[in-house]
């Protein structure tokens, strides 16, 4: 990572027919652009960086920023958004019968002789013949989670009390991370949060594990199965998966990004996104992400609409789902979605069936000394300009 001396954090989750598409008007356009920079400018001053909204709702599309150049197909990094579209891949080869979700890891594939995973021993995480599918998705598996929680101490490992990736990165910052690779820590240091089914608790090598599972069941890495089966499909051009570490840029045009750490603001336009395949390494833009979870909520994307309906039951306790989470802010119904955030962005995304509005809301500020207030104050940012839209 370009900016390794920063100690990384990664946000955890807190948890029919197309709409005919219109240009915004100008007084819309006004009032969404004042809406932003106020809720900007009461919250960060002069600040670097800004915010950027996208929506599609029944009375066309509309786009407003507080930065400027950018435009709808701007670049960004989507982060944990990303899990929208491993989840969608799993439910995908579910629906085809080529995996079942109820099915544990140690089982062996629909059709085949070989498990879920490698019976080897850089596969043997704890708890292996125990854990489901289902339980990854809905982040209920216990599984230690290797981009957020240092290795414990004491093991015989050069990694031992330190972050893999920090570590890691430090060997050599244009490392490309692969999902065996970091499923091989997880069975090299035996740790672990939970049994599974115990409790919720978010871990991005939950997803890690997942993409290595479609990977298995599809003879197809990952990001080569959703550019196929999900990005194609739905025309979402301007959307891909960084798997090699040499890509640091986003492609342009680019949302500049920033991070706010210890009251210091630092760029991070430049660093290896590697990092998280399957969880958390989506480059996109404002109106492919917008245009992908309307899509897969509504059925449209390739995902039966009985497939999201289980994608989007969420339990109470975490609000979340297989791979995607119901969002309010106080008492408006933002929709069902994923919040993403790394280095640089902190990401809003939302579809609600019941008013067909999807957005997109984007800070390319994260907060890292007051991250679930930032959450919590996009999330009220996204409902006060879809009320607006709403009211328009």
């Amino acid at each position: 990572m370009r900016h390794a001396s920063l100690t990384r954090r990664k946000l955890l989750l807190i948890a029919a027919g197309a709409s005919m598409v219109r240009p915004v008007l100008a007084g819309e356009a006004d009032g969404l652009s004042s809406l932003l920079a106020a809720r900007w400018q009461q919250r960060y001053g002069g600040k670097a960086g800004g915010l950027t909204f996208y929506a599609l709702t029944p009375k066309g599309e509309f786009f407003a920023t507080t930065l400027d150049g950018i435009t709808a197909q701007s670049h960004f990094r989507g982060a944990s958004t990303t899990k929208t579209f491993t989840a969608a891949a799993i439910m995908l080869l579910d629906q085809q019968g080529r995996l079942k979700i109820d099915d544990v890891l140690t089982a062996p594939m629909p059709g085949k002789t070989e498990p879920y995973l490698p019976d080897t021993s850089g596969f043997a995480i704890p708890y292996k013949g125990q854990i489901t599918i289902r339980q990854l998705l809905s982040h209920r598996a216990g599984v230690f989670d290797i981009a957020n929680q240092p290795v414990p101490e004491g093991l015989p490992l050069p990694y031992s009390g330190k972050s893999y990736l920090e570590w890691q990165l430090k060997q050599d910052p244009n490392h490309s991370f692969t999902e065996d690779e970091l499923i091989g820590v997880l069975a090299a240091t035996q740790a672990s949060n939970s049994k599974p089914g115990e409790s919720y608790h978010y871990s991005d090598s939950h997803f890690t594990i997942l993409g290595k599972i479609v990977e298995r069941v599809s003879g197809t890495r990952l990001d080569q199965f959703n550019s196929r089966e999900l990005l194609a499909p739905n025309g979402l051009k301007n959307t891909h998966f960084v798997v090699d570490g040499h890509e640091t840029t986003l492609p342009p045009p680019a949302i500049s990004g920033f991070s706010l750490q210890d009251g210091k603001v630092t760029p991070h336009d430049d660093y290896n996104y590697s990092y998280d395949p399957g969880s958390g390494n989506v480059f996109t833009t404002p109106a492919d992400l917008t245009r992908w979870i309307r899509r897969l909520v509504r059925g449209e994307a390739g995902i039966s609409p009985a497939q999201v309906a289980r994608m989007c039951d969420v339990v109470p306790d975490s609000q979340y789902g297989l791979g995607i989470s119901h969002k309010v802010s106080g008492s408006f119904d933002l929709g069902f979605g994923h919040n993403g955030g790394t280095e640089g962005y902190l990401t809003d995304l939302a579809y609600n069936p019941a008013t067909d509005m999807a957005y997109v809301l984007v800070s390319s500020l994260i907060d890292f000394d007051a991250l679930v207030d930032e959450i919590i104050w996009l999330d009220a940012t996204a409902a006060a300009a879809l009320q607006l839209i709403a009211k328009s």
